[in-house]
């Protein structure tokens, strides 16, 4: 269900970040570059985020950790099947989704968590949000509170010394007034001095009985406040440790990593029990961390109900329900975890990984064995034949080797669908396999069966191990390829790097034919240089990978997508250079034909594609030149080797000019019978000027963008990649996908202009 739309990858080797990255359409991308340019570090990439597994090796000096991140294309409302319960809002949500994000981010242990991202995690981030701003409300209230209660058990204290004081003068004059009772007498001073101070004294005493008793019932009404808060306080206290250790902790990996990168150690060191303590010491505090995290949270939102007057009892049950209000019962984690079940399988094919064995025993194939050789390339041939164990339990011998032999015949055949080589002209390899027991000489194998394969040709009968390196490798590449979409039960990314670099140029071209094979079951991702790996017609398919500083390896990789192709560096762009000035395979000069030189591979594209939609049969053959320069070059070659031709020029400053120097030059011949050099009628600039504004933007740029300049104007100053929006112009011409039906009148009747000058070509 889950198909891969695009990539991003940061912080992996040379990459810092490569920006959302859409892989070809029709499930097959190329990833061209010079070698060091970051193209392995990107199949690596991918890998990883599907495995979760990497090492030192693959930080960045400045050991930030990586992260990766895959867009998939969903069927609508599928999310909804794979979601319960998800809850009104993210039920509308996920029910409308037509995409999905997932990333896969690596912490300080380098373990790692696979999170959804994108609109779902938007939506659950505003939640968290929501929840946050409430939790920060409540903790400013809480603080408040807080202070209000300080201020009153100081005002409690402040009353209680002021109280201290007026008994201590209240019992200073009861002694006073006790001491002259004693002996009888009564001064006039100490009866004044009780007359003027005892009913103040008094007064002031009651008056602050009565304040310690109004604020002592605030403070008693807020106990459980000031409970909330002094447990809210030790909880704090308690995260900033852990916080404080954890960072302590990632700073000794953080060195760890550093001194595991300069020396290339592996990371699991068995002898570093120092090292395994910190990794579990690290691991355990995280999780303590999540857990008191959680805990404060809660007791934030229980405080908040507690300052509102509820019980502590109340407020735990209000607490629940204040939760699920701010929060969804999923988090980007699990979520992530869940979807990430149907994620497509991303594998990177191993170069002489699977190659095919001489023989292999029966025994091993059933019972699953892979450490055996050849176990998986075994497999992979028996899952082509559709043979299982019970095939071989056949009675009759005589039946069983005409079976065999019949699938033998079989699986040539097939073979020969992408193998296109031979042995001299038309001597073409044989796969063959056979079942065999062995015999008594076998000590403990004695009458055991086993499969024996061959790779025969007319000349001989050979042990895969004793044929080519090519030819082995291109057996097990195909072999492995056409059973994985066999064999796979859910979406695949296939991975591969540099394929066929040991094959021959014709060789490679059926590498490209496997891939077209495989794409509606398995996508593939490649790495090349070669040009015979890059189809000049799909440029669409290409993403070029470079380094920012082309005299630094140190720099970071970028990649460049279709539309920034033209911006590539000459070096980026090596394996298109070669094929460029002979986009189509089939197009090579003609002596049978007029070949017609037109200024460049764009307007070849463009003239091809009128040639297909005007329905022309004519014997024109359209030969681009590389610039307008080598126009002569090409005349003086074609004209040495005698054959038919014309140069068509538009009208522009640079092909006007170049009309007078060609007629005073090049083509000044008296026995010249016809005109060599064609010029198109009217003001156009250049061959895209063929097509109406309108049809340029639909059909071209497929967009609504409003133009008041000619076309080739605009991709002029645009800086639009001309060869390849052409390009594909006439790859949507070739598959149909846009008919002559479809354009104006203005276009229309620009195409016969060009195919009315083609036929006027005698």
């Amino acid at each position: 269900m889950m198909k891969l739309e695009a990539f991003r990858i940061k912080n992996f080797r040379s990459i810092v970040d490569t920006g959302w990255q859409n892989i070809s359409p029709d499930n097959i991308t190329c990833l061209i570059g010079q070698n060091e340019s970051g193209k392995t570090s990107v199949l690596e990439g991918l890998k990883v985020f599907y495995t979760g597994i990497i090492s030192e090796d693959v930080l960045r000096s400045d050991l930030t950790l990586p992260e990766v991140s895959c867009r998939f294309s969903i069927p609508k409302g599928w999310l909804i099947k794979v979601t319960a319960n998800p809850g009104t809002e993210l039920k509308e949500l996920l029910s409308g989704l037509i995409h999905l994000e997932l990333t896969r981010t690596w912490i300080a242990d380098l373990s790692s968590v696979i999170n959804v991202s994108g609109e779902i995690s938007q939506y659950l981030d505003s939640l968290e949000d929501a929840w946050r701003i409430y939790l920060n409300d409540v903790t400013v209230k809480l603080d408040e509170e807080l202070v209000i209660i300080q201020e009153l058990e100081k005002n409690l204290s402040v009353l209680s010394e002021e109280e201290s004081i007026i008994k201590s003068k209240l019992s200073q004059d009861e002694r006073k007034r006790f001491s002259f009772h004693l002996f009888g007498r009564k001064p006039v001073e100490a009866e004044n001095q009780k007359n003027n101070h005892f009913p103040g004294l008094m007064n002031q005493l009651n008056e602050l009985k009565k304040q310690k008793e109004e604020v002592s019932e605030l403070i008693l009404k807020k106990e459980a406040i000031k409970k909330a808060g002094d447990t809210w306080k030790k909880m704090m206290n308690g995260c900033i440790l852990i916080e404080k250790h954890l960072k302590d902790l990632s700073i000794k990996l953080e060195e760890r990593h550093q001194r595991m990168t300069l020396l290339m150690r592996p990371l699991d060191d068995e002898a570093d029990s120092e090292w395994k303590e910190v990794l579990e010491d690290f691991r355990k505090t995280r999780a303590e961390r999540e857990v008191n995290l959680t805990a404060l949270d809660n007791h934030i939102a229980l405080s908040g109900y507690i300052i509102e007057g509820n019980t502590e009892e109340e407020a735990s049950i209000k607490v629940n329900d204040i939760i699920h209000s701010y929060k969804s019962h999923y988090n980007s984690a699990f979520l992530g975890k869940k979807y990430f079940e149907y994620c497509p399988v991303f594998e990177l094919f191993e170069d002489f990984g699977s190659l095919l064995p001489n023989r292999i025993d029966m025994e091993d194939i059933i019972s699953g064995n892979e450490n055996v050789e050849g176990y998986k390339a075994a497999r992979n041939f028996l899952s082509l034949a559709q043979l299982d164990y019970s095939f071989f339990q056949q009675q009759s011998s005589r039946i069983l080797k005409q079976k065999i032999e019949n699938l033998n015949r079989t699986l040539t055949h097939n073979f020969h669908d992408f193998w296109q080589q031979s042995i001299g002209r038309n001597n073409k390899i044989h796969i063959q396999f056979e079942l065999d027991h062995y015999s008594s000489s076998f000590v403990g194998k004695a009458g055991k069966p086993y499969l024996e394969f061959w790779i025969k040709d007319e000349g001989e009968r050979l042990y895969p191990k004793q044929r080519s390196r090519g030819v082995r490798w291109f057996l097990s590449f195909y072999m492995e390829l056409k059973a994985s979409a066999n064999l796979t039960d859910r979406q695949k990314v296939l991975l591969v790097d540099e394929p066929g670099v040991s094959l021959h140029a014709r060789a490679q071209e059926d590498v490209l034919k496997v891939f077209e094979d495989i794409k509606d079951k398995i996508q593939v991702i490649y790495t090349t240089h070669s040009p015979h790996l890059v189809e000049i017609n799909k440029l669409y398919r290409v993403l070029a990978v470079q380094r920012d500083d082309l005299d630094s390896l140190k720099s970071t990789s970028r990649i460049l997508d279709p539309l920034q192709l033209s911006s590539a560096s000459p070096d980026t762009l090596t394996p298109l250079q070669s094929i460029l000035g002979n986009p189509m395979a089939d197009e090579r000069y003609s002596s049978k034909r007029f070949n017609l030189i037109v200024n460049d591979t764009g307007s070849f594209y463009m003239l091809n594609a009128v040639i297909l939609l005007m329905g022309y049969k004519g014997k024109v053959c359209v030969i681009p030149s590389t610039n307008i320069s080598s126009i002569p070059l090409l005349c003086n070659i074609l004209m040495g080797w005698g054959m038919d031709f014309g140069v068509l020029l538009f009208d522009n400053d640079t092909e006007i000019q170049l009309d007078e120097y060609m007629k005073n030059s090049a083509f000044k011949t008296e026995n010249s019978s016809r005109e060599l050099i064609m010029r198109m009628p009217r003001t156009f600039l250049n061959s895209e000027d063929l097509l109406s504004t309108l049809d340029f933007k639909n059909h071209i740029l497929e967009t609504r963008e409003g133009i008041t300049v000619p076309n080739s104007v605009y991709i002029k100053e645009k800086e639009v990649p001309r060869n390849f929006i052409l390009s594909k112009f006439l790859s949507n011409v070739k598959e149909g996908k846009i008919k002559v039906s479809d354009f104006d009148e203005e276009t229309i009747e620009n195409f016969k202009l060009v195919t009315d000058l083609f036929g006027s070509v005698k």
